[in-house]
């Protein structure tokens, strides 16, 4: 899921960012995906929240406050959290989960996207935990 979309980052820049995400004292807590849905330009199937949870608005308002510090442009479209579960797929309508996925988010990660032989790949940079919270 992503929390903040950087592009290419350079060394100084990522840095700046794995000092200022070491300073966020921010709670885990626990996510609960209970829908589908599909975007048709992208062609992506993703899963998701029905609502946005308090401490996962708090942790991405707080990552950007500090990503400002770093010199990046805040999104300026509304935060809405998903998990792309397929790309390219055949068009899908939206429904609910007849069991939803319950995700306990005790770290946050920055990650690096890259294509390799026309498949995507993520790679992990830096990890940093969440306050612990009992799940």
């Amino acid at each position: 899921m992503t929390l903040a979309f950087l592009g290419m980052v350079d060394q100084k820049r990522y840095e700046a960012i794995c000092q200022m995400a070491s300073r966020l004292k921010e709670s885990g807590f626990r996510l609960r995906l209970d829908h589908t849905g599909y975007w048709r330009r992208p062609k992506i199937l993703w899963c998701a929240p029905s609502h946005t949870p308090q401490p996962l608005a708090s942790l991405v308002m707080h990552l950007w406050d500090g990503l400002e510090g770093c010199g990046f442009e805040p999104e300026q479209r509304e935060y809405r959290p998903h998990v792309t579960l397929m790309r390219k797929a055949a068009t899908v309508r939206q429904q609910q989960l007849k069991s939803a996925i319950i995700w306990p988010v005790t770290h946050f990660e920055l990650m690096w996207s890259h294509h390799k032989g026309g498949a995507l790949y993520y790679e992990t940079l830096n990890r940093w935990p969440l306050l612990v919270q009992d799940f």
